[in-house]
């Protein structure tokens, strides 16, 4: 039976989630956020001059397959489109060439969809990708064959935002596992964006199930007692936990260690870098990956084009203006292939968003973890709990199995803190 009131601080994609999963079960669930809007990293950002676009290109697989029971609970799964149906458009700017690739390895029978340079040679390194035990950097299973840059790089930094020389081959083959499967390769975009067609719905199913979402409401510490949460010291008041409460943490490494400094947790990060041009697009939005230029991903949509570099570190630090100027003149080439008016000498209204902490490092090494119960009625969540990618759909389940093992624990009575267990099969 669920408890009776549970209270998330954190109202990221974690968060929303695990108040879905209480409401769910006819719990009571408060959510407490410290920005004036929910949805973390996963949002539409709405500046009061300009123009509103999300923090970055986010996408979907249906091979996400609890964000898409999460998307059809709060009725928002016919949101979601998917911008290549055909298969995923790569643009090599050394060749000025744009190949068509199947988002599926099942696709790559057909020669046309294969990705640039693939061999058959190339399954066996694909093989021990996706099944081997070992950890090790990805790179290292691929040397310099030419499906390095035409796939597995794109794929690696898209999936992990880490280095391919860093990234963990056991992360990325939880990823490619999940594609092994018939009708898990649809890519899909959020046709008005982040927060109209995620986040918002969400919200409005919470409200609908009597869930309470407090904003501006920072957590300043965790009064705890003999191995349990007893109060949350909040911005602007404290609130006393019952015998019956529960807890659940959805928040980013760095604040769990500020409330819990006892707790491992990760300490390195990769950043992303976004840049958003404000150009008058497509009715129907197009996601376009490239190869050999900084930009690396490119979602045009109806009144602006948003450009990522993931695994950004190298150039994070660098002036905003000049970044996008060097990417606008890099796309300029490909919008104007898509029949937009697109000068690369003249470069639209721009914003650049610098993310320095946007993941973990995902890397090929032991990361620190917390136990998922770091007290008897408190539980983590996080895209960063636990052995699977960082990315919506592991923040959806963190979410989910937070609930999960606070139920188990109170009705089994299991000890206050116990090593989690999430398996890579769950997510990718």
């Amino acid at each position: 039976m669920m408890a009776r009131r549970t209270h998330i601080v954190g109202a990221g994609l974690a968060g929303l989630s695990a108040a879905l999963a209480v409401t769910a079960a006819s719990g009571e669930a408060l959510l407490y956020e410290a920005a004036p809007h929910a949805g973390g990293r996963c949002r539409t950002l709405s500046p009061a001059k300009g123009f509103c676009h999300d923090n970055g290109t986010h996408v979907l697989f249906t091979a996400n397959r609890r964000t898409m029971a999460l998307l059809n609970a709060v009725g928002a799964r016919h949101r979601w489109v998917e911008p290549e149906p055909a298969g995923l458009p790569v643009h090599n700017a050394r060749t000025g060439q744009t190949r068509c690739v199947g988002l599926s390895p099942w696709s790559w029978l057909a020669p046309s969809r294969r990705p640039e340079g693939f061999s058959l040679l190339d399954l066996g390194s694909l093989f021990r990708l996706a099944f081997s035990k070992a950890d090790r950097p990805v790179a290292d299973l691929f040397d310099r064959r030419p499906i390095m840059e035409s796939l597995i790089e794109p794929l690696t930094v898209a999936v992990l935002n880490t280095p391919v020389r860093l990234a963990s081959s056991q992360r990325l083959g939880c990823a490619v596992r999940r594609l092994l499967r018939p009708g898990s390769g649809h890519l899909l975009v959020a046709r008005q964006g982040l927060s109209a067609d995620l986040v918002e719905p969400a919200l409005r199913t919470l409200q609908a199930r009597g869930a309470s979402i407090l904003n501006g409401q920072r957590l300043r510490a965790v009064l705890t007692n003999h191995g349990r949460a007893i109060g949350l010291a909040l911005s602007d008041r404290t609130v006393a936990l019952g015998p019956e409460d529960q807890v659940i943490l959805a928040l980013p490494p760095w604040e769990v260690a500020r409330l819990l400094p006892e707790l491992p947790v990760p300490e390195r990060f990769e950043a992303i870098l976004n840049v958003h041009y404000r150009i008058h697009g497509l009715a129907v939005p197009r996601f376009i990956g490239c190869v050999g230029t900084l930009a690396q991903w490119v979602l045009v949509r109806d009144d602006h084009v948003s450009v990522t570099v993931s695994a950004a570190g190298a150039v994070i630090d660098r002036d905003g203006d000049e970044l996008a100027d060097r990417i606008w003149r890099e796309i300029a080439p490909i919008l104007r292939a898509l029949g937009l008016d697109a000068d690369a000498a003249r470069r639209p209204e721009t914003r650049v968003v610098k993310e320095k902490r946007a993941t973990i490092r995902q890397a090929a090494l032991p990361l620190p973890q917390p136990p998922l119960l770091p007290l008897g009625n408190v539980a983590l969540a996080g895209d960063w709990i636990g052995s699977l990618p960082a990315t919506i759909e592991s923040a959806v389940v963190s979410g989910e199995q937070a609930v999960a093992a606070l139920d188990h624990a109170r009705r089994a009575r299991l000890p206050a803190a116990i090593p989690h267990s999430l398996k890579v099969e769950d997510a990718a």
